[in-house]
């Protein structure tokens, strides 16, 4: 028991940073993030004794973390599950009109209000490859999906996004 221990304490180490500001970046809140990480450690140590085989550690714990998280919302309704300060975070370019700064700033909201209308799967496609800027491949890994099924996810969730923009557009 002690060398699963030793083995468990140096994935704690490992990955604990990684993972704490995937959460972080999901809750915007220290506390909460710190309380979700402890949580999926527990439940990886739990069920990583029952796993046979598990390809990606790194990508079953971020699923872990993930999981976690939405089990969190879903007892605690009154937290909103996408990122919406992200995209007012984002830096626009201080050399730009006000006209044009009020613009994309404007347009940054619009978006992060239709993803979060979006089902999860299309909406993390979406935030992890065309807003975080990840690779397909590790968007994949994040998600835990394989890259065909991550494009395929990706794919539709642009088209619904486009649809919705277009609907907005009608509507002005």
């Amino acid at each position: 028991m002690s060398v699963i221990n030793e083995s468990f304490d140096e994935l704690i180490n490992k990955y604990s940073k990684d993972l704490y500001r995937y959460i972080y970046s999901l809750t915007h809140d220290h506390h909460l993030a710190e309380d979700i990480l402890q949580d999926t450690f527990y439940k990886a140590y739990v069920h990583l004794v029952d796993t046979k085989e598990v390809l990606s550690i790194k990508a079953w714990l971020f699923r872990v973390a993930r999981n976690a998280f939405i089990d969190y919302c879903r007892k605690n309704k009154n937290l909103r599950i996408y990122e919406e300060t992200f995209f007012e975070s984002l830096k626009i370019d201080s050399s730009l009109e006000t006209e044009e700064f009020i613009f994309r700033n404007e347009h940054h909201k619009l978006i992060a209000h239709y993803l979060s209308t979006m089902k999860s799967k299309y909406r993390d496609a979406v935030m992890w490859v065309d807003i975080k800027g990840l690779s397909y491949s590790e968007a994949a890994e994040k998600m835990g999906v394989k890259i065909t099924y991550l494009k395929s996810l990706l794919f539709r969730g642009r088209k619904e996004l486009q649809k919705l923009l277009r609907e907005e557009v009608k509507e002005t």
